[in-house]
């Protein structure tokens, strides 16, 4: 009898990993979304990269390539092309910095672009020590210059509550020039934190703005005496579209329930973050996105049509996906990674790419000047 529960209890595991759930936020049922597409693009070869990728950022300096860190013990971070099978640059740093990196993400201030690693991982939330580590990106070389060396700044800061939280999901924003700082919960409820980008914090500890809870529901397991998806709960992930105008947050899979998801959040005009994800008109899960991914923990934005997920390498070299809106048709595509140099603008905050001199909008329209 014993072992006829244990294979009914292993087929409804099974069923429950593979079944999509019906997501609720904030009391309503969140619409599947259809409008993007998914395909893998390439493998990393983590015998010449790093294992465990846990946070990704397009460069704005050099297109073409993605900037990729590890939670492991890699204190370097690396950048690859979408296929991911050769290592295009190793950046070191010149100072020791705080470690347990969990997220990056790229953005653009004073016409300057900087990469941002989130060095707040505390999975025990014992630490307490936490930092935003930041830097200008560098071009990348990977003929001339495949190994380089930055010095990085860090931003200290505390959470509103006084408390200790286990963060992985960083992401910052071009039209505030804010950044914001999401906790990874187990079984419960997420919040989203914010904190304005400065160059002159320097050592001085500053405390987050507590901006919302990411209330989302599964009925993965979900009973009123029992809630163990009574949150958006293990975000590991986060990433704004360059120019603002899509959030996108994710999660990964768990002992319970094997299965994951990714919230698209399209901003209005006008709109700061904190009310986009506050608002009525709720967030729409992508359907594209399934678990091929095990413990995916890295997003990030190309633009405002396109975007990348990959994860750690426990089952060998990790595959990376590139997803692509439907209706996007560009023009005139931006460069590619041949381009020597590119960087981001802001206009009228609007954001758009200066290339080879030409100046293109983040879906890849030449804009005439």
């Amino acid at each position: 009898m014993k072992k006829v529960l244990g294979i009914i209890l292993l087929l409804t595991c099974i069923d429950l990993c593979h079944a999509a759930p019906q997501l609720v936020y904030y009391g309503d049922t969140l619409e599947w979304n259809t409008d993007w597409v998914k395909k893998q693009c390439g493998t990393l070869d983590i015998s010449k990269n790093i294992i465990e990728v846990s946070g990704i950022a397009c460069s704005r300096v050099t297109p073409g390539y993605i900037w990729m860190q590890s939670d492991e013990t890699v204190k370097y971070i690396i950048a690859t092309d979408e296929k991911g099978a050769e290592r295009a640059c190793k950046v070191k740093f010149t100072k020791s910095i705080r470690w347990d990196w969990e997220d990056m993400s790229g953005g653009v201030y004073n016409d300057t672009n900087y990469l941002f690693i989130g060095a707040f991982g505390d999975n025990e939330e014992t630490d307490g020590n936490y930092s935003v580590v930041y830097f200008p990106e560098p071009a990348i070389d990977p003929v001339n210059a495949p190994e380089i060396t930055v010095t990085p700044q860090q931003i200290k800061y505390v959470y509103p509550d006084g408390k200790n939280h286990n963060n992985e999901a960083i992401m910052y924003d071009n039209r505030e020039q804010m950044i914001y700082i999401i906790t990874k919960v187990y079984y419960n409820v997420c919040q989203v934190f914010s904190l304005p980008f400065r160059l002159d914090y320097g050592d001085e500890t500053q405390t987050l703005t507590y901006v919302c809870d990411l209330g989302v529901k599964s009925d993965l397991g979900y009973s009123e005496t029992n809630k163990p998806f009574q949150g958006f709960h293990l975000v590991t992930g986060a990433d704004i579209s360059p120019d603002g105008k899509y959030i996108l947050i994710k999660n990964h899979n768990n002992i319970v329930a094997k299965y994951c998801w990714v919230l698209l959040w399209e901003r209005q005009e006008g709109e700061s973050v904190a009310q986009t994800l506050t608002r009525e008109r709720h967030p729409q899960p992508l359907k594209c996105y399934n678990v091929t991914e095990w413990q995916g923990e890295a997003i990030c934005w190309l633009d405002s049509t396109t975007f990348y997920t990959t994860s750690d390498a426990d089952d060998g070299n990790p595959p990376i996906y590139k997803y692509t809106k439907k209706s996007s048709q560009s023009v005139e595509a931006v460069p590619s990674h041949s381009t020597p140099k590119a960087e981001l603008i802001m206009r009228d905050n609007v954001i758009y790419v200066r290339a080879k001199d030409r100046l293109y909008t983040m879906d890849g329209r030449v804009v005439k000047e």
